[in-house]
């Protein structure tokens, strides 16, 4: 095994057979650019891992017959997890992508960290037995969450929702509940993951994800754009007035603060009769979907927030189209569940009128293929690409040695 085939290459190899039902090694090698050499390699790796079989032979118009390869969907299985403090979900899926189950979790809001671990400890049990997937099949569990994080410590560096959080070691503590590897990822860059693996591996693409907050990620030629410390595109921390009010993050005028859930609530609770007509007051997250449900049923109190929103996020989105040149925006997060149309409708209009780059490319803006769960479905990808790059530094560090997904564990 060349110590080249890096968790890059292997993965980029796995989505192209994920994504065609049978492919051959001269095809994949003209897909990718990659040599033949390489490929091979690469190959031979997924099939050690058993991810990938032969599945027949193809005759070339030149040359001998071609052996295809499939994938294995059922070779193993992963879960994801995304929260924050008024929302959880969880998924599990197999090697294709394919969601076997979605499963509601309960929200974290301000109960201690401990808790909480045990409480999503219990619920995987639950859903691997109702998916009926063995424990033994399973990689490890992907939790997408808010940052500051510390990915490779598995801890949040942010006092929230409580201050209990910050340095709680929570992936160390669900692994020890579960007996499952756990891997920590910013929820923007899971989504963006999840939108990948939901929507084609290759190219160039931006995500914007809202729960209760506002983030982002880039992909760039199929690859999310990590930064010094992989903690996601922070685009409801850009300023949009620096005379603003002072923001939980220290800058002012913060996107988030005009745009955001909490904005929109609180905004919607400052009119007693909305407020009253909705039966508001049951949190952020849950009284934007409020105000999003009565938006699509014609109330024009609660449309105007919802525009106003629309309107202040697209402004947001021209500046990270401006500075990414980007020519794809995706809406992902269970803030768009319901409403997403309405808030693309109104980005792709901005967005027409306002990018930089619009008379050299088009901007397009679409929603996630699965929007309130592509988090968690990311997370869950994640542990299958950690458990990749594990097995090529190993390789690295002891040329002609193999691992096996379960050596990982």
């Amino acid at each position: 095994m060349s110590a080249g085939t890096r968790e890059p290459t292997l993965i980029t190899v796995l989505d192209l057979i994920r994504e065609h039902p049978s492919i051959s090694r001269v095809e994949l090698a003209d897909l990718t650019g990659l040599t033949p050499t390489t490929i091979t390699h690469a190959v031979r790796k997924l099939m050690t891992f058993g991810f990938v079989q032969e599945a027949g032979k193809l005759q070339a118009v030149r040359g001998g017959p071609r052996r295809l390869l499939e994938l294995r969907p059922d070779a193993c299985y992963m879960v994801g997890v995304q929260f924050d403090r008024w929302s959880a979900v969880g998924v599990i899926i197999d090697l294709g992508g394919q969601v076997m189950l979605r499963h509601e979790l309960p929200a974290p809001g301000t109960r201690p960290p401990e808790d909480v671990v045990a409480d999503f400890a219990a619920h995987v049990e639950t859903m691997l037995q109702t998916a009926g997937v063995n424990r033994s099949d399973v990689l490890g569990i992907g939790l997408a969450t808010y940052g500051p994080q510390d990915r490779e410590g598995g801890t949040l560096l942010t006092p929230q929702p409580t201050e209990a959080w910050q340095g709680f070691s929570l992936t160390k503590t669900l692994a020890d509940a579960t007996g499952l590897p756990v891997v920590l990822e910013n929820d923007a860059t899971a989504a963006a993951l999840g939108v990948q693996s939901l929507g084609g591996s290759s190219g160039s693409f931006a995500v914007v994800f809202m729960a209760t907050g506002i983030g982002a990620e880039v992909v760039v030629d199929g690859q999310p754009y990590r930064g010094a410390a992989s903690n996601g595109l922070e685009l409801g921390h850009i300023s949009l007035n620096i005379h603003g009010p002072v923001c939980t993050c220290g800058n002012r005028g913060c996107l988030d603060s005009y745009a955001g859930p909490r904005a929109v609530a609180e905004n919607a609770e400052r009119d007693p009769e909305l407020a009253r007509r909705l039966d508001l007051g049951h949190g952020p997250l849950a009284d934007f979907l409020t105000v999003a449900e009565a938006t699509l049923s014609g109330d024009t109190g609660a449309e105007a927030l919802i525009n106003d929103s629309a309107g202040m996020l697209a402004a947001g989105i021209v500046t990270l189209v401006n500075l990414l040149d980007v020519n794809r925006v995706v809406l992902a997060g269970s803030a768009f569940a319901t409403i997403g149309p309405f808030y693309r409708t109104v980005i792709q209009e901005v967005l027409e009128n306002s990018v930089f780059m619009r008379h050299v490319h088009g901007v397009r803006t679409e929603l996630a293929n699965d929007t309130s769960h592509a988090a968690a479905i990311g997370g869950a990808i994640v542990v299958l690409r950690n458990m990749l790059e594990a097995s090529a530094m190993r390789e690295s560090r002891a040329p002609g040695g193999t691992a096996s997904p379960a050596a990982t564990r």
